[in-house]
């Protein structure tokens, strides 16, 4: 299914849910993994959250993060984006739970991490869906994260 071609689901109070069924598969997949190779568990903050998940080892939770998923290659593009209202929420999840908040993006090739401590945020741009898919406000601000400054899942987890 073609980003285009979505369609959304309503909560009971009227909120329009925009995350898919194959959106939670697509991260149930990348979540695997780092379970696996980060020693923790994933739990999701649920479909109305503007975080993905967040982390639990030995009974204490250890990190918050956020995924996007590329259909591309990796080497497509310089840069991701990472919506500043996601940025933002992952800025004060990590801070107010005093854990690392994470931005964790899966392409077909490869999926790396950031600290969103570290990502530029002055790189802002307004970007999104040149048609309407989910909303009008698909449109937004978003942050240029360099994919060059992101760690690849295959080389460490972070500390």
């Amino acid at each position: 299914m073609s980003y285009y071609d979505r369609t959304t689901t309503t909560h009971l109070d009227g909120s329009p849910i925009f995350k898919t069924d194959e959106d939670e598969q697509n991260e149930a997949t990348i979540a695997s993994t780092i379970e696996e190779s980060w020693g923790c568990k994933l739990h999701s903050f649920g479909r109305l959250s503007p975080i993905d998940w967040w982390a639990e080892r030995d009974g204490r939770v250890v990190g918050v993060a956020e995924l996007k998923s590329r259909s591309h290659s990796v080497g497509k593009y310089p840069t991701v984006f990472l919506n500043v209202r996601k940025w933002l929420a992952l800025i004060l999840a990590g801070n107010g739970m005093g854990v690392p908040a994470l931005f964790i993006v899966k392409w077909p090739d490869d999926a790396r991490w950031i600290h969103v401590g570290t990502v530029d945020a002055s790189m802002l741009r307004v970007g999104g869906c040149a048609r309407t898919v989910k909303s009008r406000s698909d449109v937004e601000p978003v942050i240029d994260v360099p994919i060059d400054a992101m760690i690849s899942l295959k080389q460490r987890a972070p500390a």
